[in-house]
């Protein structure tokens, strides 16, 4: 593997372990495997992140889980609603298995030839975990049934 992209990976990994523990966030370190996992409590749900610095793409992940399954009855509607959401993020999307139900929230950032500083960490984690908590219970509703397409649409748009 390439010593300077190496360089750049553990640089990375080692600013965004800092940046958590100034923000006094509780995460484990999977350094063998460039990987970050902690979690949050949302507002109504839990958020699990795990942060991976992938070293030959030259990427900061951080990826969630959604914490629910889509039922197979409503999986053609969660696909209709992560395109809607998809539409409007700015910054991270959703992925959606739709063969297995599972949902997932992904932002990313190259550092390629460049740094990612801490500002950038912190911007990345608490982005992703505001846009996970304004979104996941209104999929969570729709997957119940409990929200139409209409509705959850016009709850995005406000």
């Amino acid at each position: 593997m390439d010593e300077a992209k190496l360089n750049q990976a553990k640089a990375v990994y080692q600013t965004f372990c800092e940046m958590l523990d100034q923000e006094n966030w509780k995460y484990t370190k999977q350094e063998e495997e460039w990987k970050i996992t902690t979690g949050a409590r949302g507002e109504d749900l839990p958020i699990d992140l795990t942060i991976n610095v992938d070293v030959k793409r030259s990427l900061l992940m951080i990826i969630s889980p959604l914490p629910f399954k889509v039922p197979e009855d409503k999986r053609v509607d969660l696909a209709a609603a992560t395109c809607t959401v998809n539409s409007i993020f700015v910054n991270g999307y959703l992925d959606y298995d739709v063969a297995g139900g599972s949902l997932f929230f992904r932002i990313a950032n190259s550092f390629l030839d460049s740094r990612i500083d801490a500002e950038t960490c912190k911007y990345m984690l608490y982005c992703a975990c505001s846009t996970i908590d304004d979104i996941n219970d209104k999929l969570l509703m729709v997957c119940k049934g409990m929200l139409d397409l209409d509705k959850f649409a016009e709850l995005l748009n406000k």
